[in-house]
């Protein structure tokens, strides 16, 4: 008789929807080395896992200083659909929307070293405009719509340009809170300002905050997702940086 299984999937470096995402005027990290997780693959995998009867739990393996809004929440909501148990094992880095992801699952396990939390919302425009100047560059920008020529890092931001990225952050991060307070069940307004700063904490003081439930590595990640199936757990490992449709097809032919 076959055993049941637990996937350890990697979420690891920045979190975007796809290749061909534009990092768009509003990013919320700027570009880190260390490859890239796509949000749309992570999806589709775990709707064709979600099907496979063997598969009763999912370690999600974070080592990521999160990404976009978007990618963090697609994988986020994905998370919250499954029927199956969910443990977040966040190695160095689960932060920002990292941490957004790891709060859906059903329990948080980490190293005390690991660096926890970041929540926040961040972005960034470039402004060349006075480089532009002193190189003797002239951008002419030719557009329809008040908005419709924000972010051109050639020239500067106007006082509308930057009071609409502000309310945008804004909304984004009452997003980010809310969800991490309900994934957490959060109650304590104290605790909640702080963990919402923006600061990472070490592992041993997200403990102590409540955004992680142990303190530990893969062997506790898989004896805690073997307790919330009920059920001794094979473990199969899928250690790939990126997950592509045809590398997860093959992977899923060996779990049939």
């Amino acid at each position: 008789m076959l055993r049941a299984k637990v996937i350890i999937l990697p979420i690891k470096g920045i979190i975007v929807s796809g290749e061909s995402s534009p990092t768009g005027p509003i990013p919320l990290l700027p570009f880190t080395g260390g490859g890239a997780t796509f949000s749309e693959d992570v999806v589709k995998f775990l709707k064709k896992i979600e099907i496979n009867k063997k598969v009763k739990a999912i370690i999600f393996e974070i080592d990521s200083p999160g990404g976009t809004p978007y990618a963090s929440k697609e994988i986020a909501d994905e998370i919250k659909k499954l029927k199956i148990a969910t443990v977040a094992q966040i190695r160095e880095y689960g932060t920002s929307g990292a941490y957004w992801i790891a709060s859906s699952c059903n329990k948080i396990i980490a190293d005390t070293l690991s660096s926890i939390g970041g929540i926040g919302t961040r972005a960034e425009r470039l402004d060349f405009s006075e480089l532009a100047k002193k190189i003797g560059v002239k951008v002419d920008t030719f557009f329809k719509g008040e908005y419709k020529g924000m972010g051109s890092p050639y020239s500067e931001p106007s006082e509308k340009e930057k009071t609409f990225i502000e309310e945008q952050i804004t909304a984004f991060n009452e997003y980010f809170i809310e969800e991490i307070k309900k994934n957490r069940n959060i109650t304590d307004d104290k605790i909640l300002a702080n963990i919402t700063s923006g600061r990472p904490y070490l592992g041993k003081e997200a403990l102590g905050l409540g955004l992680i439930d142990y303190l530990g590595g893969e062997e506790l990640a898989i004896k805690t997702a073997s307790e919330i199936a009920g059920v001794e757990l094979k473990v199969v490992y899928l250690k790939i940086g990126k997950i592509k449709e045809s590398l997860a097809a093959r992977f899923l032919k060996k779990l049939f």
